[in-house]
């Protein structure tokens, strides 16, 4: 009698302990988290993210979830539309308890929403924007993915100075605010190099490239987004000389996309899709055609796995006791951890931004060679 009055108050405190401790979103056996993607429209390419992320999360759900809760991620299709965005975040934030945003896509669309979950004291985990606002000064509950662009200019400025010491380079950088913060920083970083800058103007590519056709540098650097770098590349003229640039070109699709890949040195977080022998890849492929099987793998769905493992990683070390600052505080714990995916991360009180370290890599057809061990672009 002694020992069943004993058992059941176990359970009791068990259950106790669950309840007082769980925060909105939190229930005995699941974690509700919502992000907005693109699932219709021009960008729908990146909803595969999104779609990934819930893929590795049905995986993490049938090895016994999260201290034995599953994580069931809603997803709201915003069309990359700010408008949207609020209104149907809002909407299923009323309707729905939600214990955190995770990884919503896009810089506008963020601050769209940003202003609500704040009231609402609602944390946003590795959000998929590189604006600067959300992580200089640090703020409580935001943590960043994607890094800015001062981050990657300078791994990118470390990496010349110790690869190129008495090199020429010109730096060409869309004529932006964003990058022309990027290219002081870089600058900052170069020691024994002699650097020009260049900054792109709408309607004047021809005439940027006969001007670094005129000077020949040794090397040229790239700042600027996925868009403009590509314009930028497309139009290389035949002069022979290695362009070093970002992230936004590391996608094994690049040998097909532009004519001048052998030339192009980017900076890579995670691996590449056609990395057969990469553990992390071969378990990115089998966790697909179990949960999700009518996405084919590609940069994409590696960013969604990467960042869902990222937020398993803080949903462990919150504890079984989960509430919004367990969980903050977990991801400021992140001190160079290692996932099977991503490089390097370390966050902290200090830095919310996941990816700061990169290796610069050459992309060939089927190959890509690493140029550098990790660099951390932090200062």
């Amino acid at each position: 009698m002694k020992f069943l009055v004993f058992s059941k108050f176990i359970l009791l405190f068990n259950a106790l302990t669950v309840f007082s401790y769980a925060d909105t979103g939190v229930f005995p056996r699941k974690i509700v988290l919502a992000t907005n993607q693109p699932l219709s429209g021009p960008a729908k390419e990146y909803s595969l993210i999104g779609r990934s992320s819930r893929a590795y999360f049905k995986y993490i759900n049938d090895q016994g979830g999260i201290h034995g809760r599953a994580i069931h991620l809603k997803i709201v299709d915003d069309q990359f539309r700010s408008e949207k965005t609020i209104k149907k975040i809002s909407e299923l934030i009323v309707e729905t308890e939600i214990f955190a945003i995770f990884s919503g896509l896009g810089n506008k669309t963020f601050q769209s929403i940003y202003p609500f979950l704040k009231k609402q004291k609602i944390p946003s985990f590795f959000v998929g924007s590189n604006l600067p606002e959300w992580t200089k000064p640090v703020q409580s509950n935001i943590f960043t993915f994607l890094p800015s662009p001062e981050i990657e200019a300078r791994v990118l400025g470390r990496y010349l100075t110790k690869n190129h010491s008495g090199k020429e380079i010109i730096i060409w950088y869309v004529d932006r605010p964003e990058y022309f913060r990027s290219v002081k920083v870089m600058t900052n970083e170069l020691f024994g190099l002699s650097a020009k800058l260049l900054a792109g103007k709408k309607g004047r590519l021809k005439a940027e490239w006969n001007l670094i056709e005129k000077r020949k540098p040794d090397l040229i650097v790239a700042l600027g987004n996925f868009y403009d770098l590509m314009k930028f590349l497309k139009d290389y003229p035949k002069i022979d000389i290695p362009v070093y640039t970002g992230h936004s070109l590391a996608d094994s699709r690049i040998t097909k996309w532009i004519d001048i890949f052998s030339l192009l040195r980017v900076l890579t977080a995670y691996p590449l899709i056609f990395e057969k022998e990469n553990k992390g890849v071969l378990l990115h492929k089998k966790i697909l055609s179990l949960y999700d099987p009518s996405v084919m793998p590609n940069r994409w769905t590696l960013y969604g796995h990467a960042v869902a493992e990222l937020m398993v990683e803080v949903l462990i070390r919150s504890g079984r006791s989960l509430n919004r600052q367990k969980a903050i505080t977990a991801a400021e714990s992140l001190i160079d951890w290692k996932g099977r995916l991503m490089s390097p991360v370390s966050i902290d009180s200090k830095n919310h931004l996941a990816l700061t370290y990169f290796r610069v890599s050459q992309i060939l057809p089927e190959e890509i060679n690493h140029l550098s061990e990790w660099i951390d672009g932090r200062q």
